[in-house]
Order: structure tokens, then sequence, then C-alpha cells
């Protein structure tokens, strides 16, 4: 079936997940050792990153891993700072505008899905410019439902009239993307900005940049 729409994940696809993740924790250590020496300071925001695993722990895990391995308490309000504060930092890849704006010329309609809280996902995509570009926006907090199960999916596939074979996926996460949108029907395309390449045993599209898309769907 020939594919009409294109769905994206948020972090990490469209959005430059690192740079801003960076930007949050930088914040919250400064915060708590503001004389710090750079490198040690660098050190435990380095460790930061190592630990949330792309997002994909609760931010209590990352506050206790640093106290128990540094004798650095984030405090436990740290997942509300998270909430409050990682939205206000939130970049796009420079790529991710031009490349939806082309896809949306091509005749491409155009959804966003993606999984986190509803105040903060919504804010990530109103203040990127991109809800006013997109043609639908589901995000999991504000459904009973999330990636990888594959109602999300189809409702995301349902807003744009279409259906899900209908619908190419892109995510850079295998489990909430690429395994999520197979197992709706959609095609999935992997995308992983840090590297070229990553190793699968089953046959996925990769994708380095989001302009990479511009070559698979004409």
């Amino acid at each position: 079936m020939k594919i009409k729409g294109i769905l994206f994940d948020f972090d990490d696809t469209l959005g430059d997940r690192e740079t801003y993740t960076h930007r949050t924790y930088s914040g919250k250590v400064d915060e708590l050792l503001p004389e710090a020496d750079p490198w040690y300071r660098e050190m435990i925001i380095q460790q930061c990153l190592i630990y949330e695993q792309h997002g994909d722990v609760p931010k209590t895990y990352v506050r206790d891993m640093i106290l128990q391995r540094f004798g650095i308490d984030l405090g436990n309000d740290f997942p509300q700072y998270w909430r409050e504060h990682q939205p206000l930092n939130t970049v796009l890849y420079e790529d991710a505008i031009p490349t939806i704006l082309e896809l949306k010329r091509r005749g491409y309609k155009i959804g966003i899905l993606t999984n986190g809280e509803a105040k903060s996902q919504r804010y990530k995509v109103e203040s990127t410019g991109l809800l006013d570009l997109v043609d639908a926006l589901t995000i999991s907090g504000e459904t009973d439902t999330r990636k990888p199960e594959p109602e999300i999916f189809f409702l995301t596939a349902e807003k744009l009239g279409l259906h899900p074979e209908e619908c190419a996926f892109v995510g850079d996460m295998f489990c909430n993307d690429i395994y999520g949108a197979h197992q709706a029907g959609m095609t999935p395309v992997w995308i992983w900005p840090h590297s070229e390449h990553r190793y699968a045993d089953v046959h996925v599209t990769q994708i380095h940049h989001l302009h990479d898309l511009l070559d698979l769907f004409h």
C-alpha cells in the first residue's frame, strides 16, 4: 500500500534531545555545585546522561545513582525540576522543519506521536513551531495508551484519516518506535542521530539525518 502519511517521534527524532537534556542537567549541577571544577562538573553531567538511558528510566533512578556514586543529591524534587526545565531548553535538529515542509509539499500528511507527560510534551511541540505544521499530534499523557502499544499508533493514523498501512513511522527507540510501528502495521524508519548505523538482526530501514527521508519518500 502506498505511503501517504509520515509520523514522527519527538525526542531524539525531531528534537535534539542530547542538547536540551545536557542543558537541563547543567542547570541543576550548576545550582548545586556553583564553584565546581569545569572537568568535574562535566563528568557529573555526562554520568547523568548515561544513567538516564535516553529518557527510558525515571528521573528518580538518575537521582539515586548520582547520590550513590558521587554523594551528590539532586533532591527529592528533581523529577519536578525536570518536568519544569527540560521543555524550556528544547531545540529541534536543524533539518527538522525544512524536511517536514518538503514532505508536506510532496503531499504527505504529517503527524507526531510521542510518549510523555501531556503538559511538557505539548509545550515542546508548540514552542518549537511544529504544532502549526503537523496534521495530527498524539501525546501518550493525553490518552490511556502509550508506545509501543498498537492502539496509540492506530489512533494517530485515524487522526490523519489513513490506515496504519499507509503510514511510515520515524523514531529512535527500537522498543517504543520501531517495534511498536511494526506491530501496528506501519513502515518503521529507524533514525539514530548519534552514529551512521545500528546493528540489528531484522531488516529495518535506517537513516542518520531527518533529511535522509527525502531520498526515501518522493
